[in-house]
């Protein structure tokens, strides 16, 4: 009886460990993972488009510019963005977490008054970046918000939803057409 209770003992002590999932070292570079900082890296032009505010309006455009630079070995991606002739700029990292298994990220700009924490997942053979968030407006209410970033070699399309709690209904909130420019040459 003992000898089957110290057995049952060890087996219980040793299961968590056993199932926990296994996490690379700190440090340890991720290999696959790094390719969509790698896409969106780079510095782009954006044409904004804002849906019509009426049903009878029309669509509002905007130009600005992204500039991405990756940081630690590609597993980072600095992100600063403005919008020309607009008081609006932003700035945002976003990455692969190895610990978490995820990417995740964090945006700050002109129009929100906290640091936005977001959760990415990225499809390669669609080669498209899923984004979710939970924004919280200034009056205390939350607001689920999904962003879909789809890479096509020197362009890409990012578009902003907000998430209908009830209905889960997708508002288009804003529109992003981006062009990389091309390198400078080498000196």
């Amino acid at each position: 009886m003992r000898l089957a209770s110290l057995a049952l003992a060890l087996v219980l002590i040793s299961a968590p460990a056993a199932a926990a999932p296994q996490v690379p070292p700190a440090g340890a570079q991720a290999g696959a993972e790094l390719e969509p900082m790698k896409l969106e890296a780079g510095v782009w032009d954006a044409v904004v488009t804002f849906p019509a505010s009426t049903p009878d309006g029309q669509p509002t455009t905007a130009h600005g510019v992204q500039d991405n630079t990756l940081r630690s070995n590609g597993s980072w991606l600095i992100n600063e963005f403005h919008i020309e002739g607009m008081p609006y700029e932003g700035s945002g990292m976003w990455g692969w977490d190895a610990a978490t298994r995820r990417y995740v990220g964090v945006w700050g700009d002109t129009n929100e008054h906290r640091m936005r924490q977001d959760i990415g997942y990225w499809n390669a053979d669609t080669r498209t970046m899923i984004w979710h968030t939970d924004l919280v407006r200034q009056d205390g209410m939350v607001t689920p918000m999904k962003m879909i970033s789809r890479y096509d070699g020197d362009r890409r399309t990012f578009d902003i939803f907000a998430v209908g709690y009830k209905t889960g209904a997708e508002t288009l909130l804003v529109h992003m057409d981006f062009t990389r420019r091309a390198a400078p040459p080498a000196s």
